[in-house]
């Protein structure tokens, strides 16, 4: 399968998830720039946590990466990093209201989330956009649920066995922290800029999100501190807007995978028809 060379700016870092072969990967969204362009790409899978130092990237850095199309995704963002390819760029900072980043996203597809989720009804194919920037009416509300038992049992499990398991390639020298399972579902409830919307309700995959988590969870209001931070400190004020994408197996169903939350005088969307 032929490869191709991308720049790509990172947006968003999924946190890692374990498969059912204990292999540790992450989703990676973000603009695609290389040849004047400025486009959604998704790359998948990455083992980020087993990434050499410098191949370690962070939200808004540039990376270049050999590419090539994975078999069972037809989503049109989508592509495979290959292994050992990436190099570490520059960084769009947040100079002037985080001005670089506010033009970049601009450039990127913006839809309303009843649109994307119609359009994805039929199945995922090479038109049909799975990822993309989109705008609450108001700033969303967080909910905090407690995942099913039998599905962290599962996920413990894996844990446990890939932590027991030594691969070949493991450095005896460097080690990393353990795979940890998080006991709690972290959901966004919103509605979109389309007239007709209801509500939406997503799962956040968001890194940083479950690090906020790691950092307030021994503490006995950690979750109004995690609503404190996600409610209120990256929408009021802000012209905050969510990057969501879908998953292959379940188009119709999106998920929130950051939040966008440059400041603003105002938060003021507009309603469509």
């Amino acid at each position: 399968m032929e490869s191709t060379r991308a720049t790509v700016v990172v947006l968003v870092k999924a946190a890692p998830v374990l498969t059912s072969s204990l292999d540790e990967t992450m989703c990676v969204a973000g603009a695609r720039v290389d040849g004047g362009r400025a486009e959604w790409i998704r790359l998948h899978p990455v083992p980020f946590r087993d990434l050499a130092s410098d191949a370690r990237f962070a939200k808004y850095q540039e990376v270049e990466v050999d590419l090539k199309r994975p078999m069972a995704d037809r989503r049109p963002e989508s592509w495979m990093p290959i292994s050992g390819s990436i190099i570490v760029g520059s960084h769009l900072g947040t100079q002037g209201a985080w001005a670089d980043r506010r033009a970049l996203v601009a450039r990127l597809r913006h839809a309303d989330m009843c649109d994307l989720v119609e359009a994805n009804r039929t199945g995922s194919g090479p038109e049909t956009p799975s990822l993309a920037v989109v705008r609450p009416v108001d700033p969303p509300e967080l909910l905090i649920t407690e995942r099913d038992e039998a599905q962290l049992t599962r996920w413990r499990r894996r844990a446990e066995h890939a932590k027991n398991r030594i691969s070949l390639f493991d450095d005896p020298v460097v080690t990393k922290p353990d795979f940890e399972v998080v006991p709690w579902r972290f959901s966004y409830r919103y509605r979109c800029c389309r007239a007709d919307c209801g509500t939406h309700t997503q799962t956040i995959v968001d890194w940083e999100v479950v690090a906020l988590w790691r950092h307030v969870r021994h503490r006995a209001n950690w979750q109004d501190l995690m609503r404190q931070k996600l409610e209120d400190e990256m929408w009021q004020g802000k012209a905050a807007v969510l990057f969501v994408g879908n998953q292959e197996q379940y188009p119709a169903s999106f998920l929130v995978l950051g939040v966008f939350w440059p400041p603003a005088v105002s938060y003021q969307p507009r309603l469509t028809s």
